[in-house]
C-alpha cells in the first residue's frame, strides 16, 4: 500500500495527483499534413483560389487568402514577442533544466533509492500506409479503426496490463504516408502478454490476416518488444516537456483504499543523476560526465 508521507529519494517535478491522468490524442491537422505530398497541399490551396476568382470579383476572391497570410503572420509576430515570457504557446509544459523519468514502485509509492532500479518494458506499435491513397486506401479505414481500438482499450486498462505511459511518433522517411508509431512502456512482460491476447488486440491482428489473404499487401502492421532489466536504461531531457518514460505514472493504492497517481520526472541536476553512468547505478560520474548528461 502506498505511504505519502514518507520523503522521496529523488526531487519530483509534480506532485502526486488523485485524478487519474488523460493522454492528449495527436493533433488532426498531423494526419493531414502526412497524408499529402506539400506539393498536392499547395496546388489544393491554389485551386481553390482559382475557383474563387472564377465566382467572385478580384476584391473578394483575396479575402480568404489575405486572412490566412495575416492571421499566420500575425500570430508569428505574437509569439516572438512574447518569447521569453510564461505566453509562449511553444513553452507550454516545459520543465526546465535537467530531468529524468523515474517510475516510483507499484506497491509503495516511493522514488527509488538508485536510478534504473526497476526493469522496463518497451513495446512499440506501428501502421504504414504504402498505398498512393495513404489511409484512405482499401482496408485503411478499418486498419485505422483497429489500432485506435487499442490505444483507447490500452488507455482504459492501463493499470490492469501494467502500462506506464505511451508517447505518438511519426517516421520520416517519405514526403508522404509514413509510419505512426506508438511508444508504450510497461512493467513486466507478462502484462503486455496480457494485452495481446485481449479482444482489441486479436480483432485488429484477425483483420489483418484476412485482408491478405484476399490478396492485399499494402498495409504495414508492426510492433517491437524490449525487454530491459534494471540497471539497463536511463534517461535525461533537458528544458522539455514531460516525454516518453518522463510522460509515465504509477498508480498506487493508499492505505485508506484511495488511489494516487505519481508521476515519474525527477529534477535531474543533482547526484545520483548526473552523468550517464550513474543514472544506470553503474559507478560514480567523473566532472566532465556531470555536464555531458
Amino acid at each position: 500500500m502506498g505511504d505519502t508521507l514518507e520523503k522521496p529519494d529523488f526531487r519530483p517535478i509534480y506532485e502526486p495527483t488523485k485524478q487519474r491522468p488523460v493522454g492528449i490524442p495527436p493533433p488532426k491537422e498531423s494526419l493531414i499534413k502526412d497524408a499529402f505530398r506539400l506539393r498536392t497541399l499547395m496546388a489544393t490551396g491554389a485551386l481553390a483560389q482559382i475557383i474563387l476568382f472564377a465566382v467572385l470579383p478580384y476584391r473578394y476572391a483575396v479575402v480568404p487568402a489575405l486572412i490566412l497570410i495575416l492571421q499566420s503572420i500575425g500570430s508569428t509576430i505574437g509569439q516572438l514577442l512574447f518569447y521569453k515570457t510564461n505566453e509562449n504557446p511553444f513553452m507550454t509544459g516545459v520543465v526546465p533544466g535537467l530531468t529524468s523519468g523515474q517510475p516510483v514502485s507499484w506497491e509503495t509509492g516511493r522514488y527509488p533509492n538508485a536510478p534504473c532500479s526497476s526493469p522496463i518494458v518497451v513495446f512499440h506499435l506501428g501502421v504504414c500506409y504504402n498505398h498512393p491513397l495513404g489511409p484512405a486506401c482499401p482496408g485503411g479505414k478499418e486498419v485505422y479503426t483497429h489500432f485506435m481500438n487499442m490505444i483507447t482499450a490500452m488507455k482504459e486498462k492501463k493499470e490492469e496490463y501494467g502500462l506506464l505511459g505511451m508517447s505518438n511518433w511519426k517516421e520520416e522517411k517519405r514526403a508522404s504516408h509514413n509510419a505512426g508509431l506508438v511508444v508504450m512502456y510497461f512493467r513486466d512482460v507478462e502484462g503486455l502478454h496480457k494485452f495481446a491476447h485481449d479482444k482489441e488486440h486479436r480483432d485488429g491482428w484477425d483483420f489483418l490476416h484476412g485482408f491478405r489473404k484476399k490478396g492485399y499487401n499494402h498495409i504495414t502492421a508492426l510492433h517491437e518488444t524490449f525487454e530491459v532489466p534494471a540497471g539497463g536504461w536511463e534517461s535525461i531531457y533537458l528544458d522539455s516537456p514531460p516525454i516518453l518514460m518522463g510522460d509515465t505514472t504509477v498508480k498506487v493504492t493508499e492505505k485508506d483504499g484511495s488511489s494516487t497517481w505519481y508521476r515519474s520526472l525527477v529534477d535531474a541536476s543533482v547526484r545520483p543523476l548526473t552523468g550517464m553512468m550513474n543514472r544506470m547505478a553503474r559507478g560514480k560520474a567523473t566532472a566532465r560526465e556531470r555536464y555531458a548528461y
